[in-house]
Formats: C-alpha cells, sequence, structure tokens
C-alpha cells in the first residue's frame, strides 16, 4: 500500500501537533516537505522530524513535490493564501 504523501505549510507551535499525528500514522502516512518563511525555522522543524523536502515559498514546494495532502498550520491571516493554492494544486487540505 502506498502512504498518503503530505506537506505542512507553516512550521510553528501547531505543527508539532499536526506531526505527532502523522507520526502515529506512520504507517500510511509520510511527511515529505514542509515549508516556512523562516528559514531558520523551518530547517530545526525539518531536522528534529525527519522531513527532507524543505522550502520558503508553497507555491515552489507544491509544484515540485509530489503530495497527496497538506496541513496549513500558519497565522490565521496566511491559511487562505496556503489552502487555495494547495486546492488548486490538487491536494487535500487540513487547515
Amino acid at each position: 500500500m502506498e502512504k498518503t504523501r503530505v506537506a505542512i505549510i507553516g512550521t510553528g507551535g501547531i505543527a508539532g501537533c499536526h506531526m505527532a499525528g502523522y507520526k502515529a500514522l506512520a504507517d500510511t502516512v509520510e511527511v515529505v516537505a514542509g515549508c516556512d518563511i523562516d528559514e531558520g525555522k523551518l530547517n530545526k522543524f525539518c531536522d528534529n522530524h525527519g522531513i527532507p523536502g524543505r522550502y520558503t515559498d508553497f507555491n515552489e514546494m507544491l509544484a515540485k513535490e509530489k503530495i497527496d495532502a497538506v496541513s496549513v498550520t500558519t497565522w490565521n491571516s496566511a491559511h487562505a493564501c496556503a489552502t487555495i493554492a494547495a486546492l488548486k494544486a490538487g491536494c487535500d487540505v487540513i487547515c
């Protein structure tokens, strides 16, 4: 069975809660990419969770990665742009 490929947009506090859920589903879910405008925070988060794909622009991430679903865990004011872009890219979205 192929795993669901997930990306996380926004690597702040709530992203850790999403990661806990994805780790609990490790048999069926693989987090393949993360995105944050703060590259330092992004790299720390991805290093801590073994996430290979790292982007500071979610449009670039959506264009380059094969993603089935996206967790949008940005500031509330940034939810709409990231969610709409992910939906247009054909991803399921958790926001």
